[in-house]
This record gives structure tokens, C-alpha cells and sequence, in this order.
């Protein structure tokens, strides 16, 4: 083991321990135990550069614990970048960062067809990229506090996501599904079940392999999704691992767009036998009690998970409020001593006050101590979903507009025949038909223009209100984006034939430390639609690189995006390096977790809520420029 200064010689958390293992076995706890996932939190609060921390086992380990121990928290729960060892060891591309989780640089496709899959050669756990890093670290773990920790696996189709990249899986499973299942076979019975058999083979006590999929839940993929593409491979998962009840995936979210919760938690009840975990926003949007009449009737035992943003950003009251309400709820009737309390996740940007405010709030419900007694604000009736931590679910809004509606209906009506056209090909992702009808279009005298701002862009708005209001998913998203693309193409040749001026130039690019780009793809081909010229530079771009490329093209505007709360601080470093170095170029920034007020309060020039308001945020932004 390397030599490192710790807080600690010795670790306790031999009462939670007990507690948790308890629930787990289906008996009663005698208190409420809380674990959390706070990795980045210790490696920004212990002060250690991010590369060595989730390089040296021994360093990670008692890193995380002395944060945990200092701060009370009842279970050892470490979470590495759960999302990218396996496809690391596959060949993937890292990202590292001093002071973030390190991330699978996804640009680089590992499958994309059946030649890359027959390449492929299947990773040795005990030699091959950090999967021997990760079983080492939990053998420190237990030789340390004597507790077993589980093992946290990149669940199937999260996997999948990575080694295909998500926005290309999400087609794959509509256009070449059988490749898909191949893939995920392969998954499963080469990567996936070895790796988790010798963590059960190395680990004494070893029960629990626990599964992290955020894609594989709802609105990333559709329910249909979930049932032919996540479910089945889990099962199998289990099944190749042992049958073991303690294989699980216990971080599903998207409850409140299911169309049926009630099913959607069966389901959930099917893959996490041990417990029903709900997170915040769904908590919200469903209400905490719902969720606990639902689980009495289960008789399973419950756990409800306070979100990233509230944490992060909320005030002594509102996290006290919350943590209050999830205890109180969760603890009621004949099961609620089968309650355990998660907080989501402590990222390196939480203040160390708030972390100490959620431990405090804890400690005073235990010792009777509950100013809210009674309230419960979760539900349809209560708070607005924002108050749980963001805009809506995940940042991505609730709520019918009616005056959105109306619009789309009155521009419905005046539409022309073959724009109407247009506009259903892309609502029902009929992509070459679109492109048959853009033709058509052009042959009946309508102008490019004219097909562009009357039949393709229009329908890309209702995509987003539709997603807003939890009638779309993210492939119902991806696919209209397509289908509205292939029109697009026809368009593109004549528009160049013409030599016509682009309206302008827009730099666009998803920042450093975050590999996201759904947004930033949807955002960019509206803008290219609408006349203008977009440079997109991809994900994970430092600001240097912004910076050169928006004077080098001259650039009109500088669109930012993000879709982690982690990555947010990078779109203030960039707008401040780009005032200081006598830039007058206007920037504006969205995302999920991004907000209007936090574009203000970093000095961007505007935010878009989604891509359609992002394209008239430019153009207002031109006209000012215009006019200036």
C-alpha cells in the first residue's frame, strides 16, 4: 500500500452496517441508516488531484471513508466512475480530470457494426484496464471496516451506451435491433458476468453487485425499450452471476413518465428485489406517499434518494425540509422500518456547510427533533418539480403550455398542404419520406426558406414541448431530429448552389469534463436549418479551443452547453476567459441542469430552455447586432 496522511486509523460504521443489512434482509432497522455517493466530494474536500485518486486504490478508499466517518454517515458507500471501467477495459478512451470523475471519452465509436463486435477480445477482470483496480480498492474496503461493499457494475444497455455511443444505440434499436441484442449478449456473458464473479470469488461475504444505468431508464429509452432492451439482460445477468437476490440496478429513475407507476415499480421491484429506491424528482412529481402506499402493499422495504442540485444549491431550510419529509413518509406504517435515505449525490461543487446541514437534518429527526412534522409537499398538489433540485425532471421541465398548443394549432390551419406534409413526416420519423416531400417542395416553386421555417423547423418545436410535457422520450427526440435532418440534406446543395451568405456564424460545444451532446445536435441542426453556419467542436472542449475557433471563423455567437451539474462551473471559467480576453462575442448556455438565472449570473447573453428557443435566441441576438 502507498503512504498517505489520513484522517483515521481506524473505521467504525459497524452500527449502520447493521442497520442496512437488516433491510436487506427483509427485517426491521432499529434507526434510519443513510449512505450516500460522494467520491468527487472526498477527493475535492481531502484536496487530492483527481487522476491519483481514482488511480491508487489504498488513496480512493481511505479517502472516501474519512470524509464518511468524519461526517457521520451510517455506510461505506464508495462510487468510482461506475460508467466507464468495463468500456475502458474494452478499449475506450479516458478523460482525465484534477478535480472531477474521470469519464469514457466516448467520441471514438468501440461498435458501430458486426466486423467491430467480431474484433472485440473480452477483458480479464483480475488484469485488464481498472478492473483490478476496483477489486483491489474493495478488498482495502473490507479489510478496513470489515464490511463486504458491493460492487458497482455499468449496467447492460448503460454499457451498450457506451461502447455504441447513446444517441447511435437509440437508433440501432429502431433500425437494427437484432445487432443490438448480439451486442448486449455479448455484454453480458463476456464482460459483464466474469467481472462480477470474481469480485464475488474475491470478496469474502460478497452478496451485493449493484447496478448503475442511468440511460436505461425511462426518458432516455422508451417503456418498450426498458422491456426488450434492459430487463431481459439483467436477468440474465442474474441468472449467469449466481441467481443471487443481491444482483440488482437500483438507480432507475424517470417513475413519473411512466404510464403506469405502479407497473413501472413492479418492474423495479423485479431487478432490486431488496428494496424500492425512488429519486428525488420522481418523488415530486408522484408524491412521497403514493410511493409509500405502494410499498406497503409490496411489503418491501423503501428508500428515497434527495437530489444532486438541492444539495448543492439549496438553502438549510429546504434541504432540512426535505430530508425531514423523506424520513418521515419513509418511516411510516407497518413497514417503515424497512427505510433506508439516500442522498444522490455530494459533487465536488457542494459546499462543505451543506453537506453538514443533510447530516445534521438527519441527526435531529432521530433525536426527535422535527419542525416540519406534517408537511409533506411532494405530489401533483404540492411544490413545483423545479423545487426538487432543477428545472422539472432532470432539468428537462413539466407542464402543458396552452398557449403553445394553440400557437401550433392556429399555424396548423394556415399551413399549406405540402408543408403540413413536411411537418407530420417528421412527427412520425419518416425521414426518407421527408426528404421525398422536401423534393416535392422544391418542385412545386416553394422556397428553401419556406420549407425550412413552415415545414421543418415547426415540428421540432412540438418535439420539445411534447418531451417537456413527458409525451416524448429521448428516442422519439432523436428520431424527429433525424427524419428532419434528411430534409434538411435536399436543402443543403441548393443553398450552397446559391452562394447565399449564412445568417451567421454560431461556434457551439459541450464543455469541458462533460461528454454529453443531445442538445448541442439538436440545437446545431435547427441553427443549420434556419440558414445559419454552425462549428460544432463535440464534447469535452476546453475554453482555449473556443476561444481560438470563435475568432478564427469570426464567429456571431458562442453557444455553450452542459448536462451535468458538475461541468456547469466550466461555462463561467469560459464566459470569464472570453470577456478577459476582449471578446464582444455573444455566448448563450443551456442544458438540463443550466437555468435562466444561472446564465445571468455567470454574464452569458442569454439561455435557451430548449433548441427552438435557442434558434430565436440567436436570431435576436443577430437583429441586435444588425441594429447596433
Amino acid at each position: 500500500m502507498t503512504q498517505y496522511q489520513y484522517k483515521y486509523d481506524k473505521y467504525d460504521f459497524d452500527a449502520g452496517v447493521r442497520q442496512y443489512k437488516a433491510i436487506m434482509d427483509g427485517k426491521d432497522a432499529e434507526f434510519i441508516p443513510v449512505t450516500t455517493q460522494m467520491a468527487e466530494f472526498c477527493m475535492a474536500y481531502g484536496r487530492h488531484n483527481g487522476r491519483r485518486f481514482f488511480s491508487d486504490p489504498e488513496l480512493f478508499v481511505r479517502g472516501c471513508l474519512d470524509v464518511q466517518q468524519e461526517f457521520g454517515f451510517d455506510i461505506p458507500d464508495m462510487v468510482w466512475d461506475v460508467y466507464s471501467v468495463e468500456a475502458e477495459a474494452l478499449g475506450g478512451d479516458m478523460a482525465w480530470f484534477d478535480d472531477l470523475y474521470p469519464a469514457l471519452d466516448n467520441t471514438r465509436v468501440l461498435i458501430a457494426s458486426e466486423k467491430d463486435l467480431a474484433r472485440m477480445k473480452a477483458p480479464d477482470p483480475l488484469k485488464t484496464g481498472r478492473m483490478p483496480w476496483v477489486l483491489e480498492a474493495l478488498k482495502i474496503c473490507q479489510e478496513l471496516t470489515g464490511f463486504a461493499h458491493h460492487i458497482h457494475y455499468c449496467a447492460p444497455i448503460n454499457l451498450c451506451a457506451q461502447v455504441m455511443q447513446f444517441e447511435k444505440m437509440v437508433v440501432a434499436m429502431e433500425e437494427r435491433p437484432q445487432f443490438v441484442h448480439k451486442v448486449m449478449n455479448w455484454l453480458v456473458e463476456e464482460v459483464l458476468a466474469p467481472y462480477i464473479n470474481a469480485y464475488f470469488k474475491m470478496i469474502p461475504g460478497a452478496s451485493v453487485a449493484n447496478g448503475k444505468d442511468a440511460v436505461g431508464s425511462l426518458p432516455f429509452i422508451t417503456e418498450k425499450m426498458v422491456y426488450e432492451f434492459s430487463v431481459p439482460y439483467l436477468d440474465k445477468l442474474r441468472a449467469l452471476t449466481g441467481n443471487r437476490r443481491g444482483l440488482r440496478c437500483d438507480n432507475w429513475w424517470g417513475d413519473a413518465f411512466a404510464a403506469n407507476a405502479e407497473k413501472y415499480w413492479d418492474t423495479k421491484l423485479h431487478i432490486t428485489p431488496q428494496y424500492l429506491k425512488v429519486q428525488d424528482a420522481d418523488c415530486f412529481r408522484i408524491g412521497t406517499e403514493r410511493i409509500r402506499r405502494y410499498a406497503d402493499t409490496k411489503g418491501c422495504a423503501l428508500s428515497f434518494g434527495v437530489g444532486t442540485l438541492l444539495l448543492q444549491k439549496g438553502s438549510r431550510e429546504d434541504i432540512t425540509r426535505r430530508v425531514h419529509e423523506y424520513m418521515e413518509v419513509g418511516s411510516r406504517g407497518p413497514y417503515g422500518k424497512k427505510f433506508f435515505l439516500y442522498f444522490c449525490s455530494f459533487s465536488a461543487q457542494t459546499p462543505v456547510e451543506n453537506v453538514r446541514i443533510a447530516m445534521e437534518a438527519v441527526r435531529r429527526f432521530r433525536a426527535g427533533d422535527r419542525p416540519y412534522a406534517g408537511q409533506v409537499l411532494s405530489g401533483p398538489e404540492g411544490i413545483a418539480v423545479e423545487s426538487a433540485g432543477g428545472k422539472g425532471f432532470m432539468g428537462m421541465g413539466f407542464g402543458a403550455n396552452a398557449a403553445k398548443d394553440q400557437a401550433r394549432e392556429d399555424a396548423a390551419v394556415g399551413r399549406k398542404s405540402i408543408m403540413q406534409d413536411i411537418y407530420d413526416s417528421v412527427m412520425q420519423f419518416e425521414g426518407e419520406q421527408c426528404a421525398e416531400l422536401v423534393a416535392k417542395a422544391l418542385e412545386a416553386g416553394h422556397s428553401p426558406n419556406t420549407i425550412l421555417d413552415e415545414g421543418l423547423i415547426p415540428p421540432m418545436g412540438e418535439v420539445g414541448d411534447l418531451f417537456a410535457t413527458g409525451e416524448f422520450f429521448v428516442p422519439e427526440m432523436l428520431m424527429a431530429a433525424r427524419a428532419m435532418k434528411k430534409g434538411v440534406e435536399v436543402l443543403r446543395p441548393i443553398i450552397v448552389a446559391t452562394k447565399a451568405a449564412p445568417k451567421g456564424i454560431i461556434v457551439t460545444a459541450t464543455v469541458f469534463g462533460d461528454l454529453h451532446d443531445i442538445g448541442k445536435n439538436l440545437v446545431g441542426m435547427m441553427l443549420e436549418g434556419a440558414g445559419f453556419k454552425v462549428v460544432d467542436l463535440g464534447v469535452n472542449v476546453k475554453a482555449e479551443l473556443i476561444i481560438e475557433t470563435a475568432r478564427k471563423v469570426g464567429a456571431d455567437v458562442i453557444g455553450l452547453s452542459a448536462l451535468l451539474t458538475t461541468t456547469m462551473p466550466f461555462m463561467k471559467l469560459i464566459v470569464a476567459q472570453i470577456k478577459k480576453e476582449g471578446l464582444t462575442i455573444p455566448v448563450i448556455c443551456g442544458g438540463a441542469p443550466v437555468s435562466r438565472e444561472f446564465a445571468a449570473e455567470i454574464g452569458a447573453n442569454g439561455y435557451g430552455d430548449n433548441a427552438p428557443e435557442a434558434v430565436d435566441l440567436v436570431k435576436r441576438l443577430m437583429t441586435e447586432k444588425l441594429a447596433a
